[in-house]
């Protein structure tokens, strides 16, 4: 099984279905509306943004453990823009304000910097232990702590975009001669953490960011753990 059993999803929470039956009752009554020409504009095309407002109202009413409430703060933001624009009430150009984007992430880096260490809180969530033999972490706008402790430990990914990622792979063990962790990183920091005796090598391209390996090579050949994959304006830092 290439997936931790383990591993959190939002489908499970009724609270999501609901807002997601929801949105497609709302997409059949404006196709349905459209089709019978009973207003003169389309609706479907107009007013198919307040579905991004849906969902981030969903993101705030019932965040998780790992989630934020800025990405359900954008969400809503940009699905009433659009909507304003679409009924003709504002002159928006994206093209003008893509600079917004990049100070959102200063801003997520800089908090991250001051809070990364208050466990327990928004800012940081408790770490989770996981069980599986992969990694599969995906965080956006958000921050993820996890741990891994399998016997058979053969990578996995991370991915995450103006988000944070803590790993602890220390209680973990590595099945065969390696693994292989991918990790792609857009305007966010990744930590991870190894054991001693494993042997880190890096293979990740780096645009406008970096990768620290601060770990201490072993005495004896070990296992070794590559990584691969891009970090774009973030920063990955290993160490044991």
């Amino acid at each position: 099984m290439r997936r931790s059993r383990h591993r959190h999803r939002h489908d499970q929470n009724p609270g999501h279905r609901i807002l997601f039956g929801l949105a497609v009752v709302g997409v059949g009554t404006l196709a349905l509306l459209d089709n019978l020409r009973l207003f003169d504009i389309a609706l479907l095309h107009t007013f198919w943004p307040l579905g991004l407002v849906l969902w981030g109202l969903g993101r705030l009413a019932w965040p998780q453990p790992r989630g934020s409430g800025l990405f359900g703060l954008v969400l809503i933001g940009v699905g009433l823009i659009m909507t304003g624009q679409n009924l003709g009430y504002l002159q928006f150009h994206w093209r003008d304000w893509w600079p917004v984007v990049v100070i959102l992430a200063g801003l997520s880096i800089l908090t991250r910097g001051f809070f990364q260490r208050r466990r327990g809180t928004d800012w940081f969530p408790t770490s989770t232990l996981e069980h599986g033999e992969l990694a599969d972490i995906d965080a956006s706008f958000s921050t993820i702590s996890q741990r891994h402790d399998s016997r058979t430990f053969k990578g996995g990914r991370i991915t995450s975009t103006f988000g944070g990622v803590e790993l602890d792979l220390t209680q973990a063990t590595i099945e065969g001669p390696e693994a292989r962790l991918d990790i792609f990183a857009r305007f966010s920091g990744i930590e991870l953490r190894v054991p001693r005796d494993w042997q880190v090598v890096v293979e990740v391209m780096s645009t406008f960011g970096g990768v620290e390996n601060k770990t201490v090579p072993p005495m004896n050949a070990g296992p070794r753990l590559v990584l691969r994959g891009e970090v774009m304006f973030g920063g990955v830092e290993i160490k044991n």
